[in-house]
């Protein structure tokens, strides 16, 4: 287990908001737990991407959650967010980039100055304004690491954050044909901030 935290969070109660504590650890993935961190990574997409991803994409996801049980156990690091009660609540993942999708595609393309590629960095949605994002990021790029991420282009609360936490946008952009047809844009943080 990395770390225990709480976090004071308010929740809107019948027109109110109330204060809450969000309690949560931090730990490495279990592999015995592979496949309940799956299927909360693939709720979290879905429900981040609901907006900016095509009418197929909640399907696309469904059909890779196989092989997303070889990714998160291959994944050097691997970090799980649980509730309390053991719920899954987030997930950050950092590999060695660039992986199979990132292949330029124009002549002009430039890879990152960093090779440390934040492929995954979800919260569940009631936990987003919480401070569990930033213990994720920083439990997977301890030290504010240099490291290089995509997002999506009109995530306006991810690119915020991610600016908040040192990544700025480089410029280029990739389409993700096949798996919600979104453009993505690269955010790189090339020394701590």
């Amino acid at each position: 287990m990395i770390r225990a935290c709480s976090s004071r969070m308010p929740t809107r109660l019948a027109g109110r908001y109330a204060s809450s504590v969000l309690e949560y650890t931090i730990e490495d993935l279990n592999p015995d737990e592979v496949h309940d961190v799956v299927f909360a990574h693939a709720a979290m997409q879905v429900t981040t991407y609901a907006t900016l991803a095509d009418a197929g994409f909640a399907a696309k996801v469904s059909e890779g959650l196989a092989s997303r049980v070889e990714s998160l156990l291959a994944a050097p690091v691997c970090k799980v967010a649980k509730s309390a009660r053991g719920n899954v609540l987030g997930l950050g993942m950092v590999v060695d980039g660039p992986e199979w999708w990132e292949m330029p595609e124009a002549d002009d393309f430039v890879w990152p100055a960093v090779t440390r590629y934040l492929s995954t960095l979800f919260t569940m949605p009631g936990t987003h304004g919480s401070g569990l994002g930033k213990a994720l990021l920083d439990a997977v790029l301890p030290g504010r690491e240099a490291a290089y991420l995509w997002t999506e282009v009109g995530n306006e609360r991810a690119r915020r954050f991610y600016e908040r936490e040192g990544f700025a946008a480089d410029g280029y952009t990739k389409r993700t044909t096949g798996w919600g047809d979104m453009l993505m844009m690269r955010m790189v943080r090339t020394q701590p901030a």
